[in-house]
């Protein structure tokens, strides 16, 4: 799950309202470095019987075995899926220096072992005794993607990792009924030395970029040169790459991702002094809220988040706070008045990832079908994003293409999908 100290349950996170996206971190290991299988870090969630791993490269060390059994996530998940539409990101990498790709057919490898342990149930899979650590009870369960947090440099040149981003992207490819993400979380300097190679190659649907531990382009940098900053009014850039990496993105396949202004949860998260008050940040998610690409605030990490109270709000919440009032923030460019009649319905959502809280915003309306709209590429949706569901697909009220009551039920944005 996270990393945080005493940390509650995966339950908890998708039992909160408030929370859209789950981020589980960390698949800290590598099957180089795991004995054939990834080895997984998730705190306090996990016990301690791991799956014996199958060997890498003709040897099989026992002692290296870190896949590890979590029959509590197991439940939580199975729980989460049916009683709410949060998406599930596994991410891979962190701050520890023991995970490592070495060359395309390592990625290759890596990518098919992760489609086949956390991606869809197969009877190919479960028949070859191999293990679904996620299922439960016999019922399947897929995370609906996966996030590179590589926070060290490659020693491949990033052969590993574009292979490894190219063939999830062909896994997904070949599933149908839900929709897949490829994220990533560099750090604010553009571009990351750590992931560059592999974001000049892949295509990316979300960066969840980490505003903090960096004072040259850190959140708090932005706040302080821009103390009185007003809801519409202009700013001073102040090293904040927002902006910078959208221009950086503009030539590589990912120009069409979304962006997520990374933050502490809380002082002891990180260097403190990357730190922002709610307050604070309500000023920078006004400032960046009508960016096209912007899609919502991400936070690390859950269970600093959680205790860090104000207001009787904590992090996560007051972000979701922040998101609402932006979006009804007549003075933003993107925000028009509220009609004096209307069907319209509007929703903020929260994506948090036991890795990071991760909020997000979306606006919905309810519109009549319009062929002008087009099609979206990477499954979302909306008002926000003003992209369409490919037919036969709903819009979800939290502006996500998919099928089934969590899209097609309440919330359902009409004109951007079929409705039920």
């Amino acid at each position: 799950q996270g990393q945080g100290p005493n940390q509650q349950s995966l339950a908890t996170y998708c039992a909160d309202p408030n929370i859209d996206v789950i981020v589980l971190s960390f698949v800290n290991l590598f099957p180089a470095q795991a004995n054939g299988f990834p080895g997984l870090n998730f705190g306090n969630q996990c016990g301690a019987t791991v799956y014996p791993g199958p060997g890498y490269n003709g040897v099989n060390n026992a002692t290296n075995n870190n896949l590890y059994q979590c029959p509590a996530i197991q439940h939580d998940l199975y729980t989460c899926r049916q009683t709410s539409n949060k998406k599930i990101l596994l991410s891979l990498g962190g701050a520890t220096s023991t995970y490592q790709l070495t060359g395309a057919t390592d990625g290759t490898n890596f990518a098919n072992m992760l489609w086949g342990l956390f991606g869809p149930r197969t009877t190919t899979w479960v028949n070859a005794g191999k293990p679904r650590p996620f299922d439960y009870n016999g019922v399947g369960f897929a995370v609906d993607g996966f996030d590179l947090d590589i926070e060290h440099a490659p020693t491949d040149g990033w052969a590993g990792y574009n292979a490894l981003a190219t063939q999830l992207r062909a896994n997904y490819g070949t599933a149908s009924g839900q929709a897949f993400y490829l994220t990533a979380s560099p750090q604010c300097v553009v571009p990351d030395a750590n992931l560059k190679g592999v974001l000049q190659q892949g295509t990316f649907d979300m960066l969840f970029v980490q505003y903090y531990n960096t004072p040259q382009c850190a959140a708090s940098t932005w706040v302080a040169n821009n103390a009185n900053y007003k809801a519409g009014a202009t700013f001073n850039t102040a090293g904040f790459t927002f902006d910078t990496w959208t221009t950086w993105l503009a030539s590589t396949p990912s120009k069409n991702a979304k962006l997520f202004i990374g933050l502490l949860g809380s002082a002891q998260a990180g260097s403190a002094a990357s730190m922002v008050t709610p307050a604070q940040a309500q000023s920078l998610v006004s400032a960046y809220y009508c960016r096209s690409n912007f899609a919502g605030v991400s936070v690390w990490e859950a269970t600093y988040a959680a205790s860090n109270v104000v207001n009787g709000l904590n992090f996560y919440q007051n972000m979701k706070k922040d998101l609402n009032t932006s979006s009804t923030a007549t003075a933003l460019s993107c925000v028009a008045p509220a009609p004096v009649s209307s069907s319209s319905s509007s929703s903020s959502t929260l994506s948090t990832s036991t890795r990071t809280p991760t909020p997000t915003s979306t606006t919905s309306t309810k519109s009549t079908a319009t062929p002008t709209i087009p099609v979206s590429t990477n499954n979302l949706c909306g008002t926000k994003y003003n992209t369409r569901c490919q037919t036969g697909q709903c819009c979800s009220q939290y502006g996500y293409c998919g099928t089934g009551t969590s899209y097609c039920g309440t919330g359902c944005q009409n004109g951007f999908g079929t409705c039920t």
